[in-house]
């Protein structure tokens, strides 16, 4: 079924221009047996796209007077005859009120209502009944309507207006549809091809996907996301009355994403489906970009690293929750959940958190997820936690107060280093292990980690203390050094390190880099991106280099620094990109803005000088090689690159775990790229 769709959607699509997504979301709803608005100009094939739906729907019936599909052009002069079908004479004779309505409205399966908010009253109540129970009450008796789905257009929206509130509430999907794009007006002077014929989808086809999609399961983190979605939606236009979400409507929306799964392929529904809520939320054309990034950021806290196979995705089996066998958090006294990938433990309290310190719980290799913002400030003594799994932090934050801010004692911190008191989350993270989506205030997230993928993790200081061995860390962000210590072994791709470093060093002599303090063993970094201050409250030196402050063996390539501040004490910016090398390094097209000292050298330790002027998105994307599209924006204010959120569009990474490599990609932009409807 999911081929025959694809080969359908691309004949449907034969001869018109930026119409695909629309005839994307036309075909769904129909499928769903929902209602669809399409929005837009006159002119721009809102008629004609509803005829191509209607088109390659098969129709049974051998009645000459009913194709199957009907379609009219509302005003507000309309009468009902003309919907609905004339009144029967031979039942008025009998004092009965009937209409005629074979091949009208209410005995099609496919209908196109053009500018539908103009109908008058009476056809207003009439549709009402007929787009949500399907029935039409013709005189005394209701009439069953076969109706698969209902197409309207309008030119606008019925803002203001209350008395078409009702009628507006009962189409699910709204699309736009807007004039050819000015690239493209080019295309509307080709020669039309022939139409090929359209591969028509029987009334078989349609129940069985209807009885396929109802089996279709929701794994419980679809329910928490959809749930969340709800809850902020409800947050975002508390002010705005015109935005309502319906029960009715969540019932509706299920069943769409239901269908999506199964026309899919699939058993479950995914994050991918869900997106599909951005054409069903919103009523209001203004707030039409706002539900979708609500929604898009929420799924964003929802994905996570997985391997680069799209089959293996696709197949992952539909979780049981825990409540199904009676039992809540039936690996983990305490915690909901059963520690699957899709069915994680959840984390949202310091108790939950500290959980992780037990062997058997942080040490066992399962999955958890983060569903609150933590506060470790109130604790007055830190218990080291050693972990091994997986930990997604969805989005949220977890924040400990430095010493001297009243919380916790300076004698109970593991870490006390460069004028920085502060404590790792964790001790250790030990092989085989995946971190991603967490946010950390004046907290490091680990002093070693091994063997693991750090993933779309931040620090407002140094992200990991002492050492990183064989581990893959992308989109990564940090408010000091990303690696304090030494990267062993390891690919550092799309990270950022905006520095603000107050060095109480204790030493004469310290080296200290943006990314790293030192690479070793073929460690890998790639566009990076480093800038800030560095002040030295004390009297030893400090030297410090944009990317690396020692590069043995390893390579840097298509990295930038950016402008650094030097004060204090003696404090110097020893080069650009990287300091020394004992053993040989490879550096590779990387620059430096032309207000940090050093020498123009492309393929050396400073970089090539770029003027400010020029050091722009332009050169960053064009000369660089960096990717604004999904990875990086532009940041005005700040004048510099900067991360965009976690989850779609991150990357394609590699981990590597011992001495093997695995292409790793976003969960949420792998299921995207394999939906049909998107």
């Amino acid at each position: 079924m999911k081929q025959k769709i694809k080969t359908l959607l691309n004949q449907l699509n034969h001869g018109l221009i930026e119409r695909e997504d629309t005839l994307k979301t036309a075909l769904l709803t129909v499928l769903a047996g929902e209602n669809l608005v399409l929005i837009g100009p006159p002119g721009t094939g809102k008629s004609l796209i509803a005829r191509r739906i209607a088109n390659s729907i098969a129709h049974s019936s051998d009645n000459k007077n009913d194709n199957g599909y009907f379609e009219y052009l509302l005003t507000k002069f309309s009468t009902p005859e003309e919907i609905f079908g004339p009144l029967s004479i031979t039942e008025l004779k009998a004092d009965r009120f009937k209409r005629n309505t074979v091949g009208y409205l209410p005995t099609v399966k496919i209908a196109f209502m053009d500018e539908i908010f103009k109908a008058s009253s009476s056809i207003l109540n009439a549709l009402l009944t007929i787009l949500n129970e399907r029935i039409y009450h013709n005189g005394a008796e209701p009439q069953a309507v076969p109706l698969q789905a209902l197409i309207a257009a309008s030119n606008e929206l019925p803002t203001d207006q209350e008395e078409l509130s009702a009628l507006y509430d009962r189409f699910l999907v709204r699309s736009f549809v807007d004039y050819v794009s000015q690239d493209n007006l080019p295309r509307l002077f080709e020669q039309a091809e022939t139409k090929p014929a359209l591969t028509k989808l029987t009334a078989a086809d349609l129940d069985n996907i209807q009885l396929t999609a109802e089996s279709v399961a929701i794994p419980p983190e679809i329910v928490q996301a959809i749930q969340r979605i709800w809850g902020q939606h409800k947050e975002t236009f508390k002010e705005d009355r015109r935005e309502r979400l319906s029960d009715r409507r969540l019932k509706k929306v299920i069943k769409l994403l239901c269908v999506s799964a199964a026309t899919n392929g699939r058993s479950h529904v995914d994050l991918s489906d869900v997106f599909l809520l951005k054409d069903c939320l919103w009523n209001h054309q203004e707030n039409a970009l706002k539900v979708r990034d609500l929604i898009l950021n929420t799924l964003r806290t929802f994905s996570r690293p997985v391997p680069q196979n799209e089959d293996a995705v696709k197949a992952t089996p539909t979780p049981v929750p825990a409540q199904a066998s009676g039992k809540s958090g039936a690996v983990v006294k305490g915690l909901k959940g059963s520690g699957t990938a899709q069915d994680p433990l959840l984390i949202q309290t310091i108790e939950e958190l500290m959980d992780l310190s037990r062997p058997d719980v942080g040490l066992k290799g399962y999955y958890f997820r983060q569903t609150a913002d933590i506060d470790c400030s109130a604790l007055s003594s830190w218990t080291d936690i050693h972990f091994k799994g997986h930990y997604d932090g969805g989005g949220h934050t977890i924040k400990c107060k430095k010493s001297g801010q009243g919380s916790i004692l300076s004698a109970c911190l593991s870490a006390v280093q460069g004028g920085y008191d502060v404590l790792e989350l964790f001790s250790s993270i030990q092989a085989q292990s995946g971190i991603t989506n967490l946010k950390l205030e004046d907290l490091r997230l680990a002093s070693t980690a091994r063997d693991s993928h750090i993933t779309h993790c931040s620090s407002t200081v140094d992200l990991i203390k002492d050492e990183a061995t064989n581990c893959n860390i992308t989109a990564c962000e940090s408010g000091a050094s990303l690696i304090l210590g030494t990267a062993t072994n390891c690919t550092i791709t799309d990270c950022l390190a905006v520095i603000n470093m107050k060095r109480d060093t204790g030493a004469n002599h310290i080296e200290l880099g943006g990314i790293a303090t030192t690479l070793t063993q073929a460690s890998v970094v790639e566009r990076c991106f480093v800038t800030g201050k560095v002040h030295n409250a004390d009297s030893g030196d400090v030297h410090f280099s944009g990317i690396a402050g020692r590069c043995n063996g390893s390579t840097i390539r298509q990295c930038a620094s950016g402008r650094f501040e030097l004060s204090g004490g003696y404090v110097s910016l020893s080069q650009r990109i990287a300091g020394e090398a004992i053993y040989g390094e490879t550096l590779e097209n990387n620059a430096s803005i032309d207000s940090n000292s050093g020498r123009d050298d492309r393929n050396g330790k400073d970089g090539k000088t770029v003027a400010a002027a020029l050091f722009k998105q332009r050169y960053f994307e064009d000369v660089l090689g960096w990717d604004f599209d999904t990875v990086w924006h532009w940041d005005d204010a700040n004048d510099r690159p900067a991360l965009r959120s976690v989850g779609v569009g991150a990357p394609s990474q590699q981990t590597k775990p011992a001495s093997q490599k695995i292409n790793m990609s976003d969960l949420l932009t792998q299921q995207m790229r394999a939906n049909i409807w998107l």
